[in-house]
């Protein structure tokens, strides 16, 4: 592929994605098609959130035009293209339909299962993983349910921090551009290309999604970001069994992830539903520590940063020094959270025993 393909993608995704959103929300205004205001959203007013169908019709009609002018590009995973689009339509249709009328949990689930297992069967699967000490382990017959794990994993990861405006498309772009760097590295032209297209398309939909937001990316478009980004993460290791291409798409993610695994801990802790949404999120806590809205975004922003520095850092420097300086961040971050959230505890306990 050629630097030149590369930048007319790129710049292609940001003007299409950029059309089709004032579509989007001219034709939702004329609608009436609008997101209200409700116990666990932060807007104050109605707004379009169809997002997610600006942003799986650039991505889409881009792997089109690009697979009509250089189908070499997608032998890396050739007819899986198919099943990919597939899932994908499924996943926007659940989201569109959640959007347009909220689902419960199940509906949606029973959708990401399918996605994940059209993936599997379309040649799309986890087949090893990496475990520390022990190196790449085959799956077998596992392979299939740590796929679905992975995509119903990825698929709500996005999902779990769009709560505030510009935060999943910043967060999602940060993300993309450092996989189309990894792809680039690895030399697999779908990667580089699903994930330079899907920055593009984030890039011209955070310019409406910012604060005040005109538009939301909506449950379509956030499961349908994380859907790509699952399948871009499994493309890495299927075209390279090293330890680092197992491992990196994992850390490229590493803000959304940590979001989803937290939310997902906090729940089964309390003895809640894991599947029923709350204003429990990290955003939501630096909210009520005083963070203002656009503070907290900048600050997820410099995380999706440094961890897709961290990752890059991977293929060039020493690994066990990279991962020496992850994890005391990691801890440290850890620690830090615990304090912050013992501290909001005892700050709210004192402001009840005060009323």
């Amino acid at each position: 592929m050629s630097a030149f393909t590369y930048l007319i993608s790129f710049v292609g995704a940001i003007v299409l994605s950029a059309a089709l959103t004032l579509v989007l929300i001219s034709v939702c205004a004329r609608l009436s098609l609008y997101d209200y205001p409700g116990q666990h959203k932060r807007h104050k007013k109605p707004t379009p959130n169809l997002g997610g169908i600006a942003i799986f019709g650039t991505f889409w009609l881009l792997m089109a035009g690009l697979r009509l002018m250089d189908a070499s590009a997608f032998s890396d995973i050739g007819d899986s293209i198919y099943y990919i689009f597939a899932g994908s339509f499924l996943i926007l249709m659940i989201g569109v339909i959640d959007d347009l009328k909220p689902l419960s949990a199940w509906p949606k689930l029973l959708v990401e299962i399918i996605a994940g297992l059209i993936l599997h069967f379309g040649g799309m699967s986890i087949q090893v993983v990496s475990i520390p000490g022990l190196g790449t382990v085959a799956l077998g017959n596992f392979a299939v349910i740590i796929t679905v794990i992975w995509v119903v994993g990825l698929s709500n990861a996005i999902n779990l921090i769009d709560g505030l405006d510009g935060l999943a498309p910043g967060v999602s772009f940060i993300a993309a551009l450092t996989m189309t760097i990894i792809g680039l590295m690895f030399h697999i032209a779908a990667v580089a290309l699903f994930a330079l297209v899907l920055a593009g398309s984030m890039l011209a939909f955070w310019f409406f999604n910012r604060h005040p937001a005109r538009i939301f990316l909506g449950d379509s478009g956030a499961l349908f970001t994380g859907y790509i980004f699952a399948v871009i993460s499994l493309v890495v290791p299927i075209k390279s069994y090293t330890l680092a291409a197992l491992f990196l798409p994992l850390l490229v993610l590493g803000v959304p992830l940590i979001e989803a695994v937290s939310s997902f801990m906090r729940r089964i802790a309390a003895g809640k539903n894991v599947m029923k949404a709350d204003r429990r999120h990290i955003f939501h806590y630096l909210a009520y520590a005083g963070l203002e809205q656009k503070q907290i975004v900048v600050l997820f922003y410099l995380s999706g940063v440094f961890f897709s520095l961290v990752a890059i850092s991977m293929l060039v420097f020493e690994r066990t020094a990279v991962l020496t300086i992850l994890l005391l961040f990691m801890v440290a971050t850890f620690i830090l959270y615990l304090i912050f959230i013992a501290r909001l505890k005892r700050t709210k306990r004192g402001r009840n025993g005060n009323r």
